[in-house]
């Protein structure tokens, strides 16, 4: 059974994550406590949006990590 990739790693401001052979890079610019300030470049046709304020029917896709 396959499930959802995931991956678990402790960054530093200035590094970065490439997702999609570098097609997606996501940067840590801050870290304060429990809050992370996140850049995220793409382009334009991939859709970026928090989970929080994704539309009900999106959030319902994605699947559950556990």
């Amino acid at each position: 059974m396959s499930g959802p990739s995931q991956l678990t790693l402790d960054v530093r401001p200035g590094e970065h994550l490439l997702l999609e052979g570098g097609r997606i890079v996501v940067e840590l610019l801050d870290k304060s406590g429990k809050l992370a300030r996140l850049r995220v470049t793409a382009p334009r046709e991939v859709s970026i949006r928090r989970e929080e304020c994704a539309p009900r029917s999106l959030r319902d896709e994605i699947p559950a990590i556990e």
